[in-house]
């Protein structure tokens, strides 16, 4: 059972891993108030810890660790800091 429950979504978003490197597309497939499921375009290498912009300005973010991985599809747990 889930901590909190998760609301189906269909929304575009974008992965930040670093400066140097280009954002990453995705969608959020189900969201809640700790975590998400994030579908990648493909199976692209991802890091344990990244920086999911909800916005196209990037104004509305989470800081992300990965939990699980399957294919193209990767849970994530929002973190601070």
């Amino acid at each position: 059972m889930r901590k909190t429950p998760r609301r189906q979504f269909h929304y575009a978003a974008r992965i930040f891993t670093d400066q140097k490197a280009p954002l990453i597309a995705c969608m959020l497939s189900d969201v809640s108030a700790t975590g998400a499921r994030v579908v990648l375009k493909g199976d692209q290498d991802l890091p344990d810890r990244f920086l999911l912009l909800l916005t196209e300005s990037g104004g509305a973010r989470r800081n992300c660790r990965v939990v699980w991985r399957s294919g193209a599809t990767v849970g994530v747990e929002f973190t601070t800091g």
